[in-house]
């Protein structure tokens, strides 16, 4: 039985919304548009949805109540289906991925905080950082009240942007292309989706989980749409500075964004010290929280969110590639097979290919890192030893 708590989709639904309507989907959509130089191919934008679809529903079966899935968390479960080596290497991955969100959404934040104040360009993220930071060591009753607030301010932004800057045409094509963008839409689910099992868990229907993947993706779809709009009307991939100079109603949209950050801010805080802690242990929480404010500060004070589409890249390489081994591991485990330990050979070779692949400018790196580790996989589950 299950040490968590049954619940249904609704007591599930705040981080997936939240993470489908964070203010990082308007600058991954002009981001998008800026490279193509207008409208986004349609093709990209269905392929990106669909791979994320997959991969959050699987790996989010994991939480579900037995027998359905494990009924535990991403850190309940590693140790019944990753080695030593695995878990450390996973944990690196995700410390950084954490410290690099971190000075994401603070940088974004921190720069309409400051052009909100007309304070100097590097003492908004500073602030900001400071607030996520003291919001992190309260208690998490406090963080949960700050995350409903920020997820309500991120609506309403999208929201505005939609109608205060509506765009002078339609912000996709048709066409063939977009396998950039498709890499970018998974990179921008990477992290989420292999934490999958930390939203879902308690779920007891899969239903429940079809809502919960519908409230991530269709509103970040909605929000790479709107974000493409703005390049459309403006010109500039630059969301803080677009907004800006977009209406009259500036100081709106800057307040909104740099409230709607922070919750997302605050779940890279946490997370980030989660996954220190499997580095070292011994590191206290609040200590480990204060190393990923500190060096995400400084991504955050060198404007690390205009950098969206080289970092969300390079995650959609690096991590999801661990999904497709850990999730077929579930499903046999699902179906009364004799739990088997994935080897690191299955997830770690297809990363390195994904991400070396990445470096040198080929776009469907992600995807060959996908393709390499559902062939390993297969090989591993036809090899019939226990593996190490």
């Amino acid at each position: 039985m299950s040490e968590f708590p049954e619940r249904r989709w609704p007591a599930a639904a705040g981080a997936w919304l939240g993470i489908g309507t964070a203010p990082a989907t308007l600058v991954l959509g002009a981001a998008m548009a800026a490279r193509h130089e207008g409208a986004v191919p349609v093709a990209g934008l269905l392929l990106g949805t669909v791979v994320i679809a997959a991969l959050l529903w699987w790996q989010g079966l994991i939480g579900l109540r037995p027998p359905l899935g494990d009924g535990t968390t991403l850190t309940g479960v590693l140790p019944a289906y990753l080695g030593n080596t695995s878990r450390l290497l996973l944990a690196a991955v995700l410390t950084a991925a954490m410290i690099g969100w971190n000075g994401f959404n603070v940088g974004l934040g921190g720069a309409s905080l400051a052009a909100l104040t007309h304070l100097p360009g590097w003492t908004g993220p500073a602030l900001l950082e400071v607030a996520v930071l003291a919001v992190s060591w309260a208690p998490a009753r406090l963080g949960n009240r700050v995350a409903v607030v920020t997820t309500l301010s991120a609506v309403l932004l999208v929201g505005w942007c939609l109608t205060v800057l509506p765009p002078p045409g339609t912000p996709v094509r048709a066409g063939a292309g977009g396998l950039a963008d498709a890499a970018a839409l998974l990179g921008y689910a990477a992290v989420f989706a292999l934490r999958a099992p930390d939203f879902s868990v308690g779920l007891a229907r899969r239903r429940d989980l079809v809502w919960c993947v519908g409230l991530l993706i269709g509103p970040a779809l909605l929000g790479v749409l709107a974000g493409a709009g703005l390049w459309l009307r403006t010109g500039s991939a630059d969301v803080v500075a677009l907004l800006a100079a977009g209406s009259g109603l500036a100081a709106y949209a800057n307040l909104f964004v740099a409230v709607a950050v922070f919750a997302a801010a605050l779940t890279t805080t946490y997370s980030g010290a989660l996954a220190l802690r499997g580095l070292a242990p011994r590191v206290p929480a609040p200590t480990a929280m204060l190393f990923v404010a500190v060096l995400g500060g400084g991504l955050a004070v060198a404007r690390f969110d205009r950098l969206v589409l080289p970092w969300l890249t390079l995650l959609a390489a690096a991590l999801p590639v661990l999904v497709v081994p850990m999730a077929t591991e579930a499903a046999a485990r699902r179906r009364g097979r004799t739990p088997r330990t994935v080897p690191a050979w299955c997830w770690v070779p297809p990363a390195l290919l994904a991400v070396g692949c990445t470096l040198a400018g080929v776009g469907v790196a992600p995807l060959l890192g996908l393709a390499l580790a559902g062939a390993l996989t297969l090989l591993w589950r036809r090899h019939g030893g226990q593996a190490t």
